[in-house]
Formats: C-alpha cells, sequence, structure tokens
C-alpha cells in the first residue's frame, strides 16, 4: 500500500489565520475601547438618615474611554497595541500548549505595563486588554479546532482509496490502532492478473488501454475494499492486495478468498460494460496465499512505502500463474485451505516454490460444504481417490479416474494435463 501523503505545508494556512486574527483585533480596538463599565457604590447608613434605609446601593455606567474623542494616546497603549498585534501574528504558528503559554505571557506583560503606568496617560480599562487577549486565544482555539477536523478528514478521505472507509477513519482517531513499525504478522495475500493482457493491449489503443486498466483496477479495488482488505499496490496489470495488514485481523484468511471468488463472480457485470465501451472482455487468474509476512513501512528517506514482503506474497504471485496451467480461475495454498475448514477445496498439484525448501500444495476453491450437491461431492471424492493412486503409480486406476472426471466434471484441459502426464511416467 502506497502511503505516499503529499507534505502539507501549513504556511498558507497559518497566514490565513494570523490575517483572520488581526482583523478580529482591529475590531476590538475600534469597537471595544468604549467599552461600557459598570460601576457599583455601597453606603452603609444605619438607619441613621431621614429616610431609615439600612444602606444605599448605586450603580452607575458608561464609557470609560472613547477610542474617538481620547486624548493623544501614550506608551502604553501602543505598547499594549504592538503586543496584542504580535500575540495575533504568532499564535497561529504554535501548537496549543505554545500557544497558551505565549497568551499567558502576553497577559502578564500587559498586565506590568498597567501598573506602571504614568497617571498623565489617559486610562484604558484593564480588564479589556486583558478580554482582547482572552478573545484573540479564544479565537485561536477554535481555528486549531476545525482546521484539525478539516485535516483530519482530508487524511481519512486519502487513507480511505488504500485501505476500507471504516478502518481509515479507525485509525484517524487512533493511529495506534495500525502499526507502522516493520513486525512479523499472520496475513493472506491475494494477486489478481489478466490474462492475456499482452495480446489484448495489441489489439487497442493506447487510451483504450488506459481504460481498460482503469475499468479492471476499479472492479478489483471496490471488492477488496467491501471485503475489509487494502490495495498494495497495482503493478501493469496486476493488482496486489493483503488482509490482515495495516490493521490485523482474524478472518483474513476468509475475507481474502470471499473477494476472490466475488471477483470472478462480477466479472461478467465489468464485461458488459466493456462491450458498450468497444473493449475486448476480460479473465482474470486470482492466486492467494496465507502465512507469515513482514509488514510495515520499507523505503528510503525521499519515499516510503508501507507494504509486506516474505516468503507468502512470493507464493501468492507463484499461484496466481499457475491458473492459466489448470485452466481453474483461483488458486489457493495449503495454508489458506487449512484455515477454512467449512469451504471444500479440490487439490491441483504440488509445485516447487523458487527461493523455498518447502514444496506448496495447490488447491482450487469450489464452495461451501454446506452448499455443495451431492454430485460435486462425488465428484471430489473421486477427485481425491485419482490423486491418490497416481501418488501412489497406481497409473491404470488413475487414468480411470481422471477419465472419468474429465467426461463428468472438468476442466477438460486441467485433466488432459494429468493424463498426459501419467502417460509420460508411465512410459518412463
Amino acid at each position: 500500500m502506497f502511503l505516499i501523503i503529499p507534505y502539507y505545508n501549513p504556511s498558507r494556512r497559518n497566514v490565513t489565520f494570523s490575517l483572520f486574527l488581526l482583523l478580529a483585533l482591529l475590531l476590538l480596538v475600534l469597537t471595544g475601547l468604549g467599552v461600557f463599565r459598570m460601576y457599583f457604590s455601597f453606603d452603609w447608613t444605619g438607619g441613621q438618615d431621614q429616610s431609615g434605609q439600612l444602606f444605599t446601593l448605586k450603580v452607575r455606567g458608561g464609557n470609560s474611554y472613547n477610542l474617538f474623542e481620547a486624548d493623544p494616546f501614550g506608551a502604553v497603549f501602543w505598547s499594549t497595541r504592538l503586543i496584542t498585534v504580535l500575540l495575533a501574528l504568532a499564535l497561529p504558528w504554535f501548537r496549543l500548549i505554545g500557544g497558551s503559554l505565549l497568551a499567558l505571557m502576553a497577559a502578564a506583560a500587559v498586565f506590568t505595563l498597567h501598573l506602571q503606568q504614568s497617571p498623565a496617560v489617559p486610562t484604558i480599562p484593564l480588564e479589556f486588554e486583558l478580554l482582547i487577549i482572552l478573545v484573540l486565544y479564544v479565537l485561536y482555539v477554535l481555528l486549531q479546532y476545525f482546521a484539525e477536523i478539516r485535516d483530519r478528514k482530508r487524511f481519512t478521505n486519502l487513507l480511505s482509496q488504500y485501505v476500507p472507509p471504516e478502518l481509515a477513519s479507525a485509525y484517524s482517531r487512533n493511529p495506534k490502532s495500525m502499526g507502522l513499525d516493520g513486525e512479523e504478522r499472520e496475513i493472506s495475500v491475494l494477486f489478481c492478473d489478466v490474462i492475456g493482457f499482452a495480446a489484448l493491449s495489441e489489439q487497442m489503443e493506447s487510451r483504450q488501454v488506459a481504460q481498460f486498466l482503469n475499468g479492471f483496477f476499479s472492479h478489483v479495488s471496490k471488492v477488496v475494499v467491501r471485503h475489509r482488505g487494502t490495495i498494495d499496490k497495482f503493478m501493469g496489470d496486476s493488482v496486489m492486495a493483503i488482509w490482515g495488514a495495516p490493521a490485523p485481523t482474524r478472518t483474513h484468511a476468509f475475507d481474502a478468498l470471499s473477494a476472490a471468488m466475488d471477483i470472478q463472480a462480477e466479472v461478467n457485470e465489468l464485461n458488459a460494460q466493456f462491450v458498450k465501451q468497444g473493449l475486448p472482455d476480460i479473465k482474470f487468474g486470482i492466486g492467494i496465499s496465507t502465512g507469515m509476512a513482514t509488514v510495515g513501512p520499507l523505503g528510503s528517506e525521499f519515499r516510503m512505502d508501507y507494504t509486506v514482503v516474505g516468503d507468502t506474497v512470493n507464493v501468492a504471485q507463484r499461484l496466481e500463474s499457475q491458473t492459466r496451467k489448470y485452466q481453474v480461475p483461483i488458486v489457493v495454498s495449503d495454508k489458506t485451505a487449512a484455515a477454512l475448514p467449512d469451504m471444500l477445496f479440490r487439490e491441483l498439484d504440488t509445485v516447487a516454490v523458487k527461493g523455498r525448501r518447502k514444496p506448496v500444495t495447490m488447491l482450487q476453491p469450489l464452495c461451501e460444504y454446506n452448499s455443495a450437491d451431492e454430485q460435486t461431492k462425488q465428484h471430489l471424492t473421486l477427485h481425491r481417490q485419482a490423486m491418490e493412486a497416481s501418488k501412489a503409480g497406481d497409473w491404470a486406476k488413475a487414468t480411470t479416474m481422471f477419465t472419468r472426471l474429465r467426461d463428468e466434471w472438468g476442466p477438460a484441459d486441467m485433466y488432459d494435463l494429468y493424463l498426459n502426464g501419467i502417460k509420460q511416467a508411465a512410459s518412463s
């Protein structure tokens, strides 16, 4: 999976936020220095005057300072304005903790200036100056909050192109839910390739080739994501998908096989679209392997790629190439089949994989055991007996069984392959 997320430079956003805070500061200064203030006076009379009242409470109100009718401003006013302007410019460039400390420092500086001001300086309410700083800080917190929500949504949308949306949302809420450190983990890998793509591409223009591949990639990707898989990469006319990484899951083998069967089941719908666009029909070959692999980021300081490497990946790619030989749409490894006891599989062969000592048994998935009819179960039993006879060197029995299976079940090309192999072995 390519996590090639473009580097987001926050400079433009911070400049915008600084300008917004400056505009807010200007509005506060122009409209707020004539702030309406309340004055309270309390006198205790004790009932000694003519009214007989115990106390009197007087409330007065009015503008304490009018910007447009004031005497010339003093150094305290301009020093305070400089502090608030610098605060408005600097706040967006700090994170919440740094911005909070900066606002506290600005408030302390303004408080100190007002304590030391000269009586000749026009009186500006200290509480209003502190209120300006508070308003700027609140606006800064709100801007940071909405910016974080927007960035998280952008990241989630980007990540959703590679993993299922629910996994992307979970990661945006809790990044630790999907580890990005390399680790050994059991996963399932799926390779899907277009059969005969070289011949097909010769029949099409370059624009049609791109249209053809985009349709193929979209079809496979849609099904993979539907089954909670991750698109690891596109390679020419091949798709590599993984289950069990980056988010671990216990059902990776089942999900991978379900996706493979849906890809094949829905190919007719894709071919119908291709016919309307004047494109040729498409056939897939799919290989699935289950096992341990190293998952995590690989690459350099210039480009990182979150992917999986190991024997399991090599096996899946080899199994996909065997679909052409045996004329079956999907081939899985023995480990994948072992993880799915409720499925019926037909053994195809045992092959050696380059760089691997132990050979791999290849199987074709058929259907769930409960949904299989009696004829399919009988043919599968006969197939197993024929494979055992072939391995034991009972060529006559194996030939009889494989011939019957070729005529009654198929695919004929696969059973002809077995029969030709028996002839070669019997004659040697």
